[in-house]
């Protein structure tokens, strides 16, 4: 049992702070220009492929963006889907994934 005083009773003693992104807009928007290139890519070098060869793509190539970027279901599935049957799938500019009929 821990007493007051031991080590994982101690009480922080900095606050914590936070600073925004003076640039958010920008570096947000250079995120979406990068996972736009990315799903460019994957669905022009993937299309016709297996579903399971498109998903694995799909993980790496969002992870390879960077800042946390990543791809789950159902999301993974759809998209994965859609390049394996030779569809056209974009980003647009608010980050939703689009497709052609």
């Amino acid at each position: 049992m821990l007493e007051a005083g031991d080590v994982g009773m101690r009480e922080h003693t900095q606050p914590m702070t936070f600073q925004m992104n003076p640039d958010f807009p920008g570096a947000m928007a250079e995120q979406v220009r990068k996972l736009k290139a990315a799903l460019e890519r994957i669905s022009t070098l993937n299309s016709g492929q297996p579903v399971g060869s498109v998903k694995v793509a799909l993980i790496a190539e969002w992870a390879g963006v960077g800042n946390g970027a990543s791809i789950s279901e159902p999301e993974l599935s759809t998209v994965a889907c859609l390049i394996s049957a030779g569809k056209r799938v974009w980003l647009e500019d608010d980050g939703k994934i689009m497709a052609e009929d």
